[in-house]
C-alpha cells in the first residue's frame, strides 16, 4: 500500500515569510536605538521652521525671501544645535540603558534570593559563595593596602617609617 506523499511547504507561504523577513530588516534598521539622536535632531529642525513659518505668515512676504529666511533658520538651527542634541539624546539612552540593567540585575538577584529562601540547596551555594569572597577580600587586602598606599624610596634605611605614596 502507498502512502500519498503531501507537500510540507507553499510557495506562497514562503514568500509571505520572506517578504516579512525583509519587511523586519528594514524596519528594525529605521527604528534602531542607533537613529534616534538623528531623529530627535530632525524633529528639533522641523519645529523651529514651523515655528519661523508661522511668524513669516503674519508678515507678507514673498515665496522667495521666505524660502531663503526658512533655508537660513534650518541651516542655523542645524548648526547651533546638532551637537548639543546629538550628545544629549545620546547621554539620555546611555542613562536610560545603565537603568534599566540596573533593574534587571535588581530582579535577578530578588528572583534569586526568593528562590533561595524556598530552597535550601540554593542558599547554601549563596553562602559557599560568599564565604569564598570574604576570604579572597581578606586575603586580597593587606597586599594592596601595602602596594596602594605605600611605595619604597629606597630611603627606609634613613627613614623607616612608610612614605605616602603621591598621585598626581
Amino acid at each position: 500500500m502507498v502512502i500519498p506523499s503531501h507537500p510540507t511547504t507553499h510557495g506562497g507561504v514562503e514568500r509571505i515569510i520572506e517578504s516579512a523577513s525583509a519587511t523586519r530588516s528594514v524596519l528594525s534598521e529605521i527604528f534602531s536605538a542607533k537613529r534616534l539622536p538623528t531623529y530627535v535632531l530632525g524633529v528639533t529642525i522641523m519645529a523651529v521652521v514651523t515655528a519661523t513659518e508661522r511668524a513669516l505668515d503674519a508678515v507678507s512676504t514673498g515665496f522667495a525671501l521666505e524660502w531663503a529666511i526658512l533655508s537660513a533658520v534650518a541651516l542655523l538651527t542645524f548648526g547651533l544645535l546638532a551637537g548639543v542634541i546629538l550628545r544629549g539624546t545620546k547621554a539620555s539612552q546611555g542613562w536610560l540603558a545603565t537603568r534599566a540593567a540596573a533593574a534587571r540585575a535588581e530582579r535577578a538577584d530578588r528572583t534569586l534570593w526568593n528562590t533561595a529562601l524556598r530552597d535550601p540547596r540554593v542558599m547554601n551555594d549563596i553562602l559557599v559563595a560568599q564565604g569564598r569572597a570574604d576570604a579572597l577580600r581578606d586575603e586580597a587586602a593587606p597586599a594592596m593596602r601595602t602596594s596602594m598606599s605605600v611605595r619604597d624610596d629606597g630611603l627606609a634605611a634613613l627613614a623607616p617609617w612608610p612614605q605616602a605614596t603621591r598621585y598626581y
